[in-house]
């Protein structure tokens, strides 16, 4: 909590995008940025870019961010919010990715749909309960 209040979510995007060892640290510190959904634009590239190994500490923190509860401020970034949208909705249709993968994507597409970033009509059920 700490480093996102002292780092912010462009700060803390730096680091995520030099890589190294401090960019595992930074995935987890941003959802805890006052900033952090001026984020989700940049993190959805991230993720449609990643390799299977890198890509579920990218949506995990995506998912972090978009279940947090609605702030009462003006949206930092409804453009890149609503490109985070689109990319965990077509991750999450990729029925050739791991179940687990498959399911966090779900679950941000959901959350970014509650919040009118993503369509809900377009997130696959297939991994929901009977």
């Amino acid at each position: 909590m700490r480093l996102a209040s002292a780092e912010g979510a462009a700060g803390l995007l730096e680091a995520i995008e030099d890589g190294g060892s401090t960019s595992a640290t930074a995935l987890l510190a941003l959802p805890y940025a006052e900033d952090a959904e001026a984020a989700l634009g940049r993190l959805g590239a991230l993720a449609q870019g990643a390799t299977p190994a890198q890509r579920g500490p990218v949506l995990a923190a995506i998912l972090a961010i978009a279940g947090q509860p609605r702030r009462s401020r003006e949206p930092l970034d409804p453009e890149g919010a609503r490109a985070c949208g689109e990319v965990v909705i077509s991750l999450a249709a990729r029925v050739d990715a791991p179940r687990e993968e498959r399911a966090i994507a779900i679950s941000a597409a959901r959350a970014l749909a509650e919040k009118g970033y993503a369509d809900p009509r377009r997130i696959p059920v297939d991994l929901d309960p009977k």
